[in-house]
């Protein structure tokens, strides 16, 4: 003995009605999340700062130190610092 069951019923082609406005403000909320947690670029003192700063780091390599800080200062020149 068999049992045949018919169902019937039409496939949805459009989106359900708050998909688009979600979709949108999710995406927002991720490319301002995204633009926030982007670094800001340095300024050329502030680099020249952080590469004296590492040289500070390296007094057990003293001409590895030393050539942080004469990079620093060929930034500074470059930049027009000085």
């Amino acid at each position: 003995m068999s049992n045949t069951v018919t169902l019937q019923f039409s496939l949805r082609t459009v989106a359900p009605r708050f998909a688009q406005p979600i979709g949108r403000s999710v995406a927002s909320a991720v490319a301002a999340l995204a633009s926030w947690m982007r670094p800001s670029a340095e300024s050329p003192a502030e680099a020249a700062a952080r590469l004296r700063s590492m040289a500070n780091q390296y007094s057990s390599q003293p001409s590895f130190a030393a050539d942080l800080r004469a990079a620093a200062d060929r930034h500074e020149q470059q930049a027009g610092i000085q």
